[in-house]
């Protein structure tokens, strides 16, 4: 594995030669989205629960109205970059981020009302979502399309380098003001906006719709596609799972096995390290292998790795699982966008990357807003608790995996050559 490791970044020199320069942009357009939301994320939950007093199925329901804030954005995002180009979109994503966490740090500074630090969160969810599937479909449109799930796992690199820096600042700050948390989010993606507007040219010159209508008649074609929404369907049932580590687990680690906030920050730099350095090993797997293997495959890991923290007793037990939790991110992050953008139609890319971004937005909001609840009745009957986490993994990993046999083969593996690109 080592000498894989090395072999692959020995070569970023040819890989930086190989793609349009707007897609390492973009990568680093999300390092500072992602630091900036890793900073403030997993400690978000401690806020309300330990500082505000909130109980866990309240904090489990902020989150789901988040959801609905991020569904209903991720749709509206993906059909105005479809109808007025992705740079657009992703500029209103940045910058609205930018404006809303600022008002999060003084809303928390003056200790304004919780119904007001709830509004601000919901904003934030829904300007971060509108930027997933403009930038997505953007990648789309710039690269072959063999070389489609390399370039999703360059932008998961990215991402997952803001990741592993944001949570350790964060677990500096948290410790002495929840402002600074807020206020220095704030900053950073107004980094991301100025990478974005001086850096990132369009890439989506043909905006016209050819097919399927606009606005919501052209979404609601979807629903043909029962396949496409039997695969969504699944990813929101991971997604749910995968983001509790952010939430049910960032408390119940802080408040039962009683690591503090500098421990946390340094679980999640594990999760985003792990990721920085196996994910092109990971993609190397993947396509090798149906996109749909490598999504049940990356569901058992998730699930296997919430198992493990039944046992938990320390720092290290729960660092072990995180590293399992995250071979699972690997494997289902870069195959779901893949497989998303392979069924997606030249002219509705944005919608389909939209609506894959609905499910799996409403997955992410709607597991705090289940775990919640599961915290607070089973807090002390661990095999309760994280046995029913772990088996929604199973059941995931039978979903995906039954889906082979559905899927058009050529939509199903990574290599797929059907769709254009627009270079440099």
């Amino acid at each position: 594995m080592l000498s894989a490791i090395s072999k692959t970044y020995c070569s970023l020199a040819v890989l930086y030669r190989k793609y349009d320069r707007r897609i390492w942009y973009l990568f680093l357009a999300r390092v500072f989205s992602a630091m900036g939301f890793a900073i403030v994320i997993p400690f978000l939950s401690i806020y309300l629960y330990s500082e505000l007093g909130i109980p866990m199925k309240v904090v489990g329901t902020v989150f789901l109205l988040a959801a609905f804030s991020r569904a209903g954005m991720q749709l509206i995002g993906g059909e105005l970059s479809d109808r007025y180009g992705r740079r657009r979109v992703m500029l209103l994503a940045m910058g609205g981020r930018a404006v809303t966490f600022l008002l999060l740090s003084l809303l928390i500074l003056y200790a304004q009302h919780l119904l007001f630090i709830v509004l601000a969160v919901m904003l934030s969810y829904g300007f971060g979502a509108m930027f997933m599937p403009s930038a997505d479909a953007m990648i789309a449109e710039l690269v072959k399309d063999q070389d489609r799930i390399e370039a999703y796992g360059i932008q998961r690199i990215g991402l997952n380098a803001g990741w592993a820096i944001g949570p350790a600042i964060g677990g500096f700050l948290a410790s002495l003001s929840y402002f600074w948390l807020f206020f220095l989010t704030s900053i950073l993606f107004i980094f991301g906006f100025l990478i974005t507007f001086f850096f990132i040219g369009e890439s989506n010159k043909n905006r016209s719709r050819q097919s399927a209508g606009t606005g919501l008649k052209g979404i609601l074609s979807i629903r043909n596609n029962h396949d496409f929404l039997i695969f969504a369907f699944f990813a929101l049932l991971i997604f749910s799972i995968m983001t509790q580590i952010v939430s049910t687990l960032s408390v119940y680690v802080v408040s039962e096995v009683g690591l503090n906030k500098i421990h946390l920050g340094f679980l999640y730099t594990i999760n985003g390290l792990v990721i920085i350095f196996l994910q092109f090993p990971g993609i190397s797997l993947i396509k090798r292998m149906k996109l749909t293997s490598a999504l049940s495959i990356g569901a058992l890991f998730a699930g296997f790795g919430y198992s493990i923290v039944i046992f938990a007793d320390g720092f290290w037990t729960i660092a072990i699982a995180i590293v399992i939790l995250t071979f699972g991110e690997i494997f289902i992050t870069p195959a779901g966008t893949t497989l998303t953008s392979n069924w997606a139609p030249l002219s509705e890319r944005g919608r389909y990357m939209g609506v894959y971004g609905l499910f799996q937005s409403f997955g992410r909001s709607f597991g705090p807003f289940y775990g919640g609840f599961l915290l607070d009745a089973f807090m002390h009957q661990l095999g309760l608790l994280w046995g029913a986490i772990s088996a929604i993994g199973l059941v995931s990993a039978l979903g995906f995996f039954s889906l082979q046999w559905k899927i058009k083969p050529k939509i199903n593996v990574s290599m797929v050559k059907t769709q254009t690109y627009s270079a440099g």
